[in-house]
This record gives C-alpha cells, sequence and structure tokens, in this order.
C-alpha cells in the first residue's frame, strides 16, 4: 500500500518512520530544497543556528530514544530573571520547588503537583488516541482526581490563585490568558533540553530512520493539487504537472495549505511573535546574578533567551537565540550589539514565506480556547483516505511528533487489520 505524505516536517517524518517500519510503501514530499520545517537547523559562517525551534521539551522520551535525538542538558533547564531576582529551575523536582519557596512562592509545590497529576492524566487518557476528546470527555476524567481547574478555569485565573503576576508569563505565552488552565500544563516541562547541533538535527535522524526502513523523501516536490476520484484521494499533483498515485494521503503541512479540500475556513491574524536568532564575537558580559546559569533557557521580562554555544560544542561558533528584542536584551546583557557579527529577525510574515505557513502561526492554529480539544482539527478528514498530521491537529502546537506518531498508528489499525 501506497502511502503518500505531503511536508517533511517533523509530524510528517515520524508518521513516515513509523509507517516505513511497518511495511508501508511510503514516500514523503516536500516543497522546501531541506527537511523538517520548523524543525530548522541553518549554517551562516560555518556556525549553526536553530532558526525557528529551537528547544525540545514536549517530544514523549520514547519517541527521543527511538529516533536516537542527541540532547544536551544541563542541571538548571530555565532560569527566571526579573527585576534582578534570579531562580533557577532545576531539573531535579524537589531542588526546584525549593527554590521557587526560597524566593517566597509558597504556593509553588501545590501548583506544580496540581500540573503534574494532570499531564500524567492527559498522557494516560488524551494523548494517544485516533480522534480528539471533547472538552467534557477531559473534564469528567478531570473530576475524578480533582483536577477540573484545568478545563473549567482560565489561565490567568489559575496562575494569580498560586504564583505572583512576575511570573505569570514564564508558564503561558501572551494571548492564552483566558485559555483554560490546560495550557499551562501543555506547555509545562521539566525536560527542555537543547538538540546537539541545532534543531534540524531531530528531523536528520527520524529521516535516517525512515529511510532505513526503505521510506523515499524527495525535497524541491511541491504539491499544488489533490486527485479527486469519488469519495476518495487517488494522487497528488506536483508543480511541475506530475501526479503521483497514492492509496493513502497525509498531510502534515499546516492544513490551511490544503483548505479547500479539507473544508476549513478560517482567517486568522498574523501573529506578532520575533525571533531573533545572532552569531556573536564573543559573549557579552553576563549579570552576576546569572553566574552558573548562562547555559540555560533564561526567562527575561522581555522574553526568552539562550546561548546554546555554551553547552552544545557543535554550533561553530557563539549563538543566542532569543524570542526576546535584541536592543532590551542589550540591558541585560552589556556589550550584546556590539559583539553580534550576524543577525536575523524571523518573524510571521518571512516564517509565512519561508516554510510555507499561512499567517506565521508557529502552532499553525493558535493554542486559544476554539482550537483546544475536539475544536482543533482531528486526524480524519472527509476523505476515507486523506489524514492530517500536523502541529494544527491535537494535541497542539510546538515539536511533539505527537499527530503523526497517532495518525500512523491509524494508518495501522485501519489498513493493517
Amino acid at each position: 500500500m501506497k502511502v503518500v505524505i505531503v511536508g517533511a516536517g517533523h509530524n510528517g517524518l515520524v508518521a513516515s518512520a513509523i509507517l516505513a517500519k511497518k511495511g508501508f510503501n511510503v514516500t514523503v514530499l516536500e516543497a522546501n530544497e531541506k527537511i523538517g520545517g520548523m524543525t530548522d537547523t541553518i549554517e551562516v559562517k560555518g556556525v549553526r543556528i536553530s532558526r525557528a525551534s529551537y528547544v525540545l521539551g514536549l517530544m514523549p522520551e520514547f519517541l527521543v530514544e527511538e529516533f536516537k535525538i542527541p540532547l544536551v542538558k544541563g542541571d538548571v533547564f530555565q532560569t527566571f530573571f526579573v527585576n534582578n531576582k534570579v531562580i533557577p529551575f532545576w531539573r531535579d523536582e524537589k531542588k526546584r520547588r525549593e527554590e521557587m519557596v526560597k524566593v517566597g512562592e509558597t504556593k509553588y509545590p501545590e501548583f506544580e503537583e496540581l500540573i503534574l497529576n494532570f499531564k500524567k492524566l492527559m498522557e494516560e487518557k488524551f494523548t494517544y488516541v485516533d480522534k480528539p476528546p471533547s472538552k467534557d470527555e477531559v473534564l469528567e476524567e478531570a473530576e475524578k482526581k480533582g483536577l477540573e481547574v484545568f478545563i473549567t478555569t482560565s489561565a490567568k485565573k489559575f496562575l494569580s490563585e498560586y504564583i505572583s503576576e512576575d511570573y505569570h508569563y514564564f508558564f503561558i505565552y501572551h494571548g492564552m490568558e483566558r485559555a483554560p488552565a490546560y495550557v499551562i500544563a501543555y506547555y509545562f516541562s521539566p525536560s527542555w533540553a537543547l538538540v546537539r547541533g541545532g534543531m534540524g538535527t531531530v528531523a536528520e535522524r527520524i529521516a535516517e530512520y525512515a529511510i532505513s526502513y526503505g521510506a523515499e523523501i524527495r525535497t524541491g516536490v511541491k504539491v499544488v493539487d489533490l486527485v479527486e476520484k469519488g469519495d476518495r484521494i487517488v494522487g497528488v499533483v506536483t508543480s511541475d504537472g506530475k501526479i503521483i498515485d497514492a492509496d493513502v494521503v497525509v498531510i502534515s503541512t499546516s492544513p490551511l495549505v490544503f483548505s479547500d479540500y479539507l473544508g476549513i475556513k478560517l482567517e486568522l491574524d498574523y501573529a506578532g511573535w520575533k525571533k531573533y536568532n545572532a552569531i556573536l564575537s564573543e559573549y557579552p558580559k553576563f549579570p552576576q546574578q546569572l553566574k552558573g546559569f548562562e547555559y540555560s533557557l533564561i526567562d527575561t521580562e522581555f522574553g526568552e533567551v539562550i546561548f546554546p554555544s555554551i553547552l552544545d560544542d557543535s554550533r561553530g561558533g557563539i549563538v543566542i537565540e532569543s524570542m526576546a528584542d535584541i536592543d532590551e536584551l542589550e540591558n541585560i546583557f552589556q556589550g550584546l550589539r556590539k559583539n553580534i557579527i550576524y543577525l536575523e529577525e524571523l518573524n510571521s510574515r518571512n516564517a509565512e514565506k519561508i516554510y510555507n505557513l499561512p499567517f506565521g502561526n508557529l502552532n499553525h492554529l493558535p493554542m486559544t480556547s476554539n482550537f483546544l480539544f475536539d475544536k482543533r482539527l482531528g486526524y480524519k478528514t472527509k476523505y476515507d483516505n486523506v489524514y492530517l498530521a500536523s502541529a494544527g491537529t491535537y494535541p497542539g502546537g510546538q515539536v511533539t511528533g505527537i499527530p503523526g506518531y497517532n495518525v500512523a498508528n491509524l494508518i495501522i489499525k485501519t489498513y493493517q487489520r
């Protein structure tokens, strides 16, 4: 049986790897000249930069191990730095909780315990599924364990009960305040880590695995149309007019790319995010308070910033990757601006062009109330043999591989009975 996967982002590659291992004839078609989508390493002046996504933390451990993705970790994975106060977020749970209590966040241990219990519930019942659960289904199970707050309470209200306002945006992104507290648990992970060589290594390792089982991955091949026959899609049309036959089609691009076929009518706003990638001639001066934590993901009042080259010696130079404006960071890291020898700003407008990403939304669809649970797209479409597998599907954004994994297993279940 021939499966054509449209898009070689990490979810498409995960699906290709699992299906190829099960003996399916798998072809992956990628419009760009390189694989990975936003799990992307670019090389500038011999220096490797994670261009879009830059840390890995939400991909299930069994997938990381299966694909042998090399992680680079420090004892502290994240450091809060606001109002000249430093709070290291240790990987060790006991140390992490003690640190928060020490700075006056006395309700933090209870806050984290609730989050971890809810994440465990979601993993056990609602992560590896054939279709998105409804909000009511999740609520019913959450109520049994006293965790309904994640469904019934807004993120802002839940945070206000447990955490000082100065630290709210260390746990959610701007724009998610009114979403259910579910989003706090979704993004929370003590497993955040760098990937050796940059995030492009994620795609490379998964692709190597898929190819080892016979998958074909073709870059520079843009799918512009689908070949419809009755209630099925029997092939895809590429930009050079060629038709590639398929028994099953998996669309792992943003679902908005094929919105007409899928009956999706959405008009989103361009997101306001910006990411700055820079190569430095030397490291700037770090504040004394951050001494010993320079390698971690540093959460500042201006946004996140990391100097990945401190831990990852494969980068080939001094790198900074930041969701905070470089000029604002100069207030914290003295000499930063004068040390820059290369600077790129990635934003929703140019990401749309680089990654074929409608509206430049990093999660394909926003992680807000209108796009959670069964309000997010599922894996099946109106065509019996066409599936969706991207961050625009359940459970949502970031580099997780879960949609690709779920779709592959759904196809296996359907066609290998």
